[in-house]
């Protein structure tokens, strides 16, 4: 292919990519543009016809010249307030916008960038500045009403934006819900079936096997405190009592020479959380631990705060098997992903989960604000 031919492939898929733009949101592309050139033929019918001169007189050249940078102004202001203004909305609600100071902001945004480049333009010879400093009075009197003009108009998009999205957002909840209530009215019957067969195997054990009896019981409460305490909220002593059951039955069927350290507050008075939040990360652990078969949980109360950390050895034979891939795997597991939906949905703006792994560890660490 010539090159002739790949630089016209070359530009009709730039035009080709310019019109799909333009066909999905014109005016967020096209808006910016219009606006500039508005805003520079309201300044010369301000400027030109208050003189008594003639519109856009003093040469097409200049004037052609005005409107460009008028353009270029208006994309650049454009691109500077919908970062702002998204950074802004990101924030609430757990920031209120204080409206006064963002117009004030953009006042300064507008003459900030606009008068340095008339001025640095009438230097350069691009546009002239008959009048001098009344003309830049005129330049600021104009474009800035203009312009706060436009950045309400942006903020209002902005702003609309914002409620359809949190109403999509409150409409997948509501259907989120609904779907797990369906599940749970399909799967009403499994508990009672489960515990009645628990039940069976418990009195077909031996008497004499005490610890598999023990470990039948143990199952039994915890599956049961998993399934009528997930949608009320409980006290951490009753979390604490599930936890530790928990830990106790996932060491009695691991290796012997799994060590499990634990510091753990005892007192908790006064304190209640919605149940199973520890135990995805706790279970999480204990399905991963490799290498030396050291777990380390540590559970503090601070202040407003509970905080809960735990880590894990990983294999130490990169050759064997991979210490990055099995954290991988470690971090991006269905019950950490289902915890992260959890925390959004119980504690939003009010928790911090984080998880990382070095050659050794996977580590990972909630904190909530109660």
């Amino acid at each position: 292919m010539t090159d002739w031919k790949k630089i016209a492939v070359l530009i009709i898929d730039v035009m080709r990519a310019i019109i799909a733009k333009l066909s999905v949101n014109p005016i967020q592309y096209l808006g910016p543009a219009l606006w500039g050139i508005a805003s520079f033929n309201i300044l010369r019918v301000v400027t030109d016809l208050t003189k008594k001169d003639e519109f856009w007189s003093g040469g097409i050249k200049i004037h052609s010249v005005g409107l460009l940078i008028s353009v270029i102004f208006c994309y650049v202001i454009t691109l500077l307030w919908r970062r702002r203004l998204a950074r802004i909305f990101a924030a609430k609600p757990v920031v209120t916008a204080n409206v006064t100071i963002e117009y004030i902001i953009a006042i300064a945004q507008i003459m900030g960038i606009l008068n340095p480049t008339v001025f640095v333009s009438e230097h350069l010879g691009w546009i002239y500045m008959g009048d001098g400093y009344i003309d830049y009075i005129l330049v600021n009197a104009i474009y800035v009403p203009l312009f706060l003009l436009y950045y309400m108009f942006l903020r209002n998009e902005r702003s609309d934006r914002n409620i359809a999205d949190n109403r999509i957002y409150v409409e997948q909840i509501k259907a989120d819900k609904l779907n797990t209530e369906l599940q749970l009215l399909k799967s009403q019957y499994h508990p009672h079936f489960l515990f009645n067969a628990l039940n069976t195997v418990y009195f077909q054990i031996d008497e004499s096997n005490t610890l598999a009896k023990k470990s039948v019981e143990q199952l039994s409460e915890l599956l049961r405190y998993q399934i009528y305490t997930v949608d009320e909220k409980v006290s951490m002593e009753q979390e604490l009592a599930f936890l530790k059951s928990y830990i106790a039955f996932q060491q009695q069927r691991l290796t012997a020479r799994l060590s499990v350290r634990k510091d753990i507050d005892e007192d908790w008075t006064g304190v209640s959380i919605h149940p199973l939040l520890f135990q995805p990360l706790i279970e999480n652990a204990f399905k991963y631990v490799r290498g030396q078969y050291e777990i380390a949980i540590c559970l503090k109360r601070q202040t407003t705060k509970i905080c809960f950390s735990i880590s894990n050895s990983l294999s130490g034979t990169a050759a064997v098997e991979p210490v990055i891939p099995r954290a991988r795997i470690a971090e991006s597991g269905a019950g950490l992903t289902n915890l992260k939906k959890r925390l959004a949905l119980l504690y939003p703006q009010r928790h911090t989960l984080n998880t990382h792994a070095d050659t050794t560890h996977f580590f990972a660490e909630l904190i909530l604000d109660i």
